[in-house]
């Protein structure tokens, strides 16, 4: 909504943090809290503007602190696959940037069922339901630890199996009704609540809202299927994953 950001969530451990989406507007809410120094890596699970369009940003801002001595080397920029190229490609129509975006990011692209370490975290991806290659994210910490995020996705049956037994469930509750949800390839509260039930996941927290959504209205309906803890996703609010 007006004076928030798009879709970013900062993952933060004890010896650094990992940016996971960057959608417009992400880059000056993250420059408010965050050292750039601390950066361990970017995520994104796909390319809709909503979820990558502050990259560009980004990648001026990591440029700038290279020349500043802030950082030290680039920082890595996890893709879907193919997504090194349409990368490039839109740094191409802003001006041929590929080169001073070089600077700024080292390229990875990830693949579903092959774990990449992060940091302190064990990083799974596996392909989900958005009409787009879509990847959803589990993450393992240090000391046991498991978040997960469903990205962008409509129901599935690989996605109970993939989010099992997490201990936060970042979960996707975009749409209002199960037609909306199969024509635009989003989950609804409800179907939400019945996910994280079904995974047995520890705290569900809802995102992904619309302007004007009523957030109280969205927890309701995913408590009907889902009897654990849940919290309805605010603007720098900040929720533990696990307790170990």
């Amino acid at each position: 909504g007006p004076g928030e950001a798009g879709i970013g969530y900062v993952v933060e451990n004890e010896g650094g943090h990992i940016l996971l989406e960057c959608g417009s507007g992400v880059t000056a809410k993250y420059l408010e809290r965050y050292n750039l120094a601390d950066l361990q890596g970017v995520i994104i699970s796909h390319l809709h503007p909503d979820h990558s369009a502050d990259l560009f940003p980004l990648g001026f801002a990591i440029q700038h602190s290279l020349m500043q001595g802030v950082r030290k080397e680039p920082v890595p920029l996890y893709l879907p696959p193919g997504g090194v190229d349409a990368f490039n490609t839109a740094l191409d129509c802003f001006g041929g940037l590929q080169k001073h975006y070089a600077q700024a990011f080292t390229y990875q692209e990830y693949q579903a069922g092959v774990q990449i370490s992060i940091g302190a975290w064990k990083v799974d991806f596996n392909r989900v339901h958005h009409g787009v290659n879509c990847h959803g994210v589990v993450m393992e910490g240090d000391k046991g630890q498991r978040l997960g995020y469903t990205a962008d996705t409509k129901m599935g049956p690989e996605l109970e199996r993939f989010f099992q037994g997490v201990d936060l469930l970042l979960c996707e509750a975009t749409v209002d009704s199960e037609e909306q949800a199969q024509s635009t390839n989003h989950l609804t509260a409800e179907e939400a609540g019945k996910l994280g039930e079904a995974a047995g996941v520890g705290h569900l927290v809802l995102t992904h809202f619309l302007p004007g959504t009523d957030g109280e209205m969205k927890g309701r309906l995913a408590a009907r299927h889902f009897s654990g803890k849940i919290s309805v996703a605010e603007a720098d609010a900040v929720y533990p994953v696990g307790n170990k």
